[in-house]
């Protein structure tokens, strides 16, 4: 089967999400970093900015809390700016900014 080089993002994002379902949050976090770094090649901005919230949520389950607040203030400005989605913006931007 071939790839499409834009889908090989999709597949990490969904592979870093199973892998945090299943506890294994070292892997999931280095995958969803990766399809989030490799998304930003391609017009795919509002499932970059949903990556980056999945990925946010693990490096605050890992205790990597300023790292996760980072995260979750990049993916409320990504989604905000991309497609307007003030429910997803503001969700992320109250958790870049809790305690």
């Amino acid at each position: 089967m071939r790839w499409r080089r834009q889908t090989w993002p999709h597949v990490l994002a969904d592979l870093g999400r199973g892998l945090g379902r299943l506890g294994r949050r070292a892997e999931a976090i280095a995958a969803l970093a990766e399809a989030t770094s490799a998304m930003e090649q391609f017009d795919t901005v509002y499932l970059q900015g949903s990556a980056l919230e999945a990925l946010a949520a693990l490096l605050a389950e890992e205790g990597r809390v300023a790292e996760s607040r980072r995260t979750y203030a990049r993916a409320a400005q990504i989604i905000f700016q991309a497609v307007g989605d003030a429910e997803a913006y503001l969700r992320c931007r109250d958790l870049a900014a809790a305690p």
